[in-house]
């Protein structure tokens, strides 16, 4: 595990991978996207399994303070 953050993000990604080579860019452009939310509480996270999703990378965690984001459970929700 390893914390990600580039100057233009307001929060921190916690990855749960060896190194950021191993995710897809897809994935994170939308990590990077997240993390400049103004709502995000803390950080964001990547889990192992992290890919590309529908505007939230699968695999992909936050908590989000005075906010609902239903996309955020993702469509593949019970997938595995």
């Amino acid at each position: 595990m390893f914390t990600w953050k580039e100057e233009q993000m307001n929060k921190p990604v916690k990855i749960w991978l060896e190194n950021i080579e191993e995710a897809e860019e897809g994935c994170l452009e939308q990590a990077r996207h997240l993390a400049q939310l103004p709502f995000i509480h803390k950080w964001a996270c990547l889990m192992p399994d992290t890919h590309q999703g529908k505007g939230m990378p699968i695999g992909g965690v936050i908590a989000a303070d005075g906010v609902i984001i239903p996309n955020a459970v993702g469509v593949d929700i019970g997938c595995g």
